[in-house]
């Protein structure tokens, strides 16, 4: 049997993949993905931000070690993801999305072309994700109902 990947407490992955659904079902998809993750995230104590631009995923997730991982084994496994890559897996001390079970405001050509910029010159640093990602969250409460 293999180790678990964090050995206790707040855990966080941070990923990204390639969509490999026909972009005509990708939308809908996604919107089912966020309805039925929050409640989901919420029964776990897993808080994050999902990040979709019609061909590329980018999420963070965190909360107990053990709900991160499963979720994470659960994305690992789905055939909506391909080309899944790992930025940071590991302990965390703080919550970074405390608010959100699963901040999400749909498509938008700003985060899309930020995001493609950054797979196409390279991630250097995660902090640029988890940054964007944070500029997303304050996108997402402006337009919090």
């Amino acid at each position: 049997m293999t180790q678990p990947l964090y050995r206790s407490g707040l855990a966080g992955w941070l990923y990204a993949s390639r969509c490999a659904l026909p972009s005509a079902w990708a939308q809908r998809a996604v919107d089912d993905i966020v309805v039925k993750s929050i409640p989901r995230n919420a029964s776990l104590e897993v808080t994050g931000a999902l990040l979709f631009t019609g061909s590329r995923f980018v999420q963070f997730l965190e909360g107990p070690a053990e709900s991160v991982v499963a979720i994470r084994q659960n994305i690992l496994a789905d055939r909506r993801h391909h080309d899944i890559v790992t930025f940071l897996s590991g302990g965390r001390a703080e919550r970074i999305f405390s608010n959100w079970s699963l901040a999400y405001a749909g498509p938008s050509l700003f985060v899309a072309d930020k995001i493609e910029n950054l797979f196409h010159n390279g991630v250097h640093n995660t902090s640029e994700v988890i940054d964007l990602l944070e500029q997303f969250v304050i996108i997402a409460e402006a337009n919090k109902p």
